[in-house]
């Protein structure tokens, strides 16, 4: 029986706009009916769509991966949603206030700091927390996942070389522990409005090794160890040097092979990076970030590509005089809100459901 799903859906499976749904059907790609005054698309044409499609920019072979339903985030015509909340209306709230909207009401389950781990690297420790933590007392299962998360987090800026306050806010005191200082109101504000924005963002490379895991039933601190694993890719959150190295030279007329530009364009957003826009709108409030702004606009212009998040990213780093690695611990504190969720999520589906098959020959 065919299912019919709405025109929303429809185009949030596909990562268009509705608009270009009606150009589809206009081609004979898909089939419309009208129920009720509204628009109605055969679900296994859009997904069989889905599966061929390839987005300006996306990355090249990816193999095709039956739809995963999911209420954590959602990108709709190039706006990204956090438990069906637009991010414009969340870029200004507490994240503590934005990890509850996500992870729900969980308690935090402690976490102690071991000495040893100021000897890491700052973008290697809270992987390492996470491993530390999950190798003592008894196991936790991916259910519990959000707990775990908020524990991390609340002993992150211990673990980055900072001071836990319990009523310091958590973007005020990570923002002193990278920096080495405290931050002024409006460079918080900006690591703030970046925390939300870093959150959450589909089913990205990170949150599916998360996922997987979490199909398996590891424990949830290997759920988001998994999860951080794929996250320090070059190509995923570790992209922050390259960034930073496009912003500090200049870019090169054109993209690599591939189409990327490291820190400019988004192929989910080719009318630009809703999370970008919001942090800079912040940064620019920010004394001495308009060099850095100027450049940003400049590369832009030069590119036709649009500043996306990692460009955003690096032009908060340059400004207030951060590591070079600061991006990434951003993206790993952000994104463990994120990938809980989706472990938490997992763990009411179906055990071992991540199985890919051998192409036909």
């Amino acid at each position: 029986m065919t299912e019919w799903i709405t025109t929303r859906e429809a185009a949030q499976r596909l990562g268009v706009k509705r608009t270009t749904l009606y150009t589809y059907v206009s081609r004979r790609l898909l089939t419309r009916r009208r129920s009720g005054g509204e628009s109605l698309f055969d679900r296994a044409e859009i997904d069989a769509l889905a599966s061929t499609r390839h987005h300006p920019g996306s990355p090249l072979g990816v193999l095709p991966m039956r739809a995963v339903r999911s209420s954590v985030s959602e990108v709709r015509e190039g706006e990204l949603f956090l438990r069906g909340v637009p991010l414009a209306d969340l870029a200004d709230e507490p994240w503590e206030e934005v990890v509850d909207l996500v992870l729900g009401s969980a308690p935090a389950v402690a976490v102690e700091v071991p000495a040893h781990l100021t000897a890491l690297p700052l973008n290697r420790r809270l992987s390492a927390l996470a491993q530390w933590a999950g190798s003592r007392g008894d196991w936790v299962g991916p259910a519990a996942a959000a707990g775990v998360a908020k524990g991390l987090l609340g002993a992150a800026p211990a673990a980055l070389g900072g001071q836990t306050e319990p009523d310091r806010p958590l973007a005020d005191a990570i923002f002193a522990a990278v920096a080495g200082r405290s931050g002024s109101p409006w460079e918080v504000a900006t690591l703030n409005t970046a925390l939300v924005a870093l959150v959450d963002h589909g089913l990205a490379a990170s949150v599916v090794a998360a996922r997987v895991a979490a199909s398996a039933r590891a424990s949830a601190y290997d759920c988001l160890v998994a999860g951080y694993a794929a996250l320090s890719g070059q190509l995923h959150g570790g992209i922050g040097p390259s960034a930073l190295g496009v912003l500090r030279s200049g870019a090169p007329d054109e993209a690599d092979d591939a189409g990327r530009l490291p820190g400019f364009g988004h192929w989910r957003h080719p009318e630009g990076d809703p999370r970008a826009d919001a942090i800079l709108a912040r940064l620019a409030l920010v004394d001495g970030s308009a060099p850095t702004l100027a450049r940003l606009d400049e590369i832009a212009s030069r590119t036709e590509r649009r500043p996306n998040i990692d460009g955003a990213l690096a032009a908060l780093v340059l400004t207030c005089d951060l590591p070079d690695t600061a991006a990434e611990v951003f993206f790993q504190l952000a994104r463990t809100v994120g990938l809980a969720a989706h472990v938490v999520e997992e763990s009411g589906e179906d055990p071992l459901r991540w199985r890919a098959t051998d192409p036909t020959p």
